[in-house]
């Protein structure tokens, strides 16, 4: 599809051919905007991120290691139809893949030779592996308390790591601010990533197969609530999509800056983060903005959850043999939350949890 950038506040618009991530004007996110045409057309008949080829803001080649396509299990819940989407089953376990092939088949595009971005471990891997099998250096900012594990799994991908003092916001400044210097294309929780992430809720979608009333997803920089609500938005728009589902924004009691700005209705403040959830440990998330107008548009609801509550539903969903990290668990850790305190709002509806990753 033909298509252009905007600022996701200000609504200021740039061509597709300039080279930027934040508004020259305000210095907001951008996210891609579409000249979409009256019908789409769905790429073959197996479900994966392939068949949505013509909704991604690419014009040469799609670069894919087979992501997309991850299942969806039914999840025995009393009064609950409950279905949990498995992104762990991603080339690189985690949902980040799905970002990486559109970001990779980009900086290809556009005849980029390097490329580089900030991540708390998870991004960093995916990113790493995708530039690794497609001939493109990589750069990983990350912050040095950083999960000691993924950062090995990043190195084992060749990618050269740069230890960052501070948090993943001082990482993300630092890597933007190498990006403009060095001529290296911005990887990261940007609005390419977005585009590939918002196949998530087309998955959803098709896979269910009936009108999902909540989608419960964990927040860190917030790109995948903002990308599930598009892509909810451009299934309806085709008429693939009956109605929008509720979504369902959940983050660790520790580093829970959007669900204070969302209850509290205030603008988000940054949050030093004290959580074990490292994958959603973002103290001021770079899609805030967008996050609360989706949760807004829908109806939606924040719910935090304590470390506690990620660890117990981490063994729940292993003790059924579905495995993922603390971060990767916290849809289901708000769900069980929520089911707990008002079943209510849950009795008899169609729910659908992301479980993110696993990475540990």
């Amino acid at each position: 599809m033909n298509y252009g950038l905007v600022c996701t506040h200000c609504g200021m618009r740039y061509s597709n051919k300039v080279q930027l991530f934040r508004c020259i004007k305000c210095g907001s996110i951008l996210e891609v905007y579409y000249k979409y045409p009256s019908k789409i057309k769905l790429i073959g008949e197996k479900i994966t991120h392939s068949r949505y080829r013509n909704l991604f803001p690419i014009h040469g080649k799609l670069f894919t290691l087979g992501e997309g396509g991850t299942p969806l299990i039914t999840y025995k819940m009393k009064g609950v139809n409950l279905y949990l989407k498995l992104e762990t089953y991603n080339p690189t376990n985690s949902f980040k893949d799905r970002g990486s092939s559109i970001e990779i088949s980009k900086a290809k595009e556009l005849g980029f030779k390097e490329v580089c971005c900030a991540s708390t471990g998870n991004m960093g891997l995916s990113t790493a592996t995708y530039a690794e099998r497609f001939g493109i250096k990589c750069y990983i900012f990350i912050s040095e308390d950083a999960n000691k594990k993924k950062i090995e799994k990043i190195k084992k991908q060749g990618a050269e790591i740069i230890k960052v003092e501070g948090d993943f916001n001082t990482a993300l400044e630092t890597a933007e601010l190498f990006a403009k210097e060095n001529d290296v294309f911005l990887c990261g929780d940007y609005h390419y990533r977005k585009e590939g992430q918002k196949t998530i809720a087309y998955e959803l979608t098709e896979q269910v197969n009936k009108p999902l009333d909540f989608i419960f997803l964990p927040v860190g920089n917030s790109t995948l609530l903002a990308a599930v609500f598009k892509g909810l938005e451009e299934f309806k728009r085709f008429n693939l999509l009956e109605k929008l589902p509720r979504l369902v924004a959940v983050q660790a009691k520790g580093c829970n800056p959007l669900i204070k700005a969302f209850n509290n209705h205030i603008r988000i403040r940054y949050q030093h983060p004290k959580t074990i959830a490292d994958a959603i440990a973002v103290g001021y998330p770079t899609f805030g903005f967008e996050g609360l107008k989706s949760l807004k548009k829908t109806s939606g609801i924040a719910v935090s959850v304590k470390d506690g509550e990620l660890l117990s539903a981490k063994k729940k969903l292993a003790m059924v043999g579905i495995f993922a990290e603390p971060g990767g668990a916290a849809a289901f850790s708000g769900f069980l939350k929520l089911y707990k305190k008002h079943p209510a709002y849950l009795k008899n509806k169609n729910v659908a949890c992301i479980i993110t990753g696993n990475n540990e």
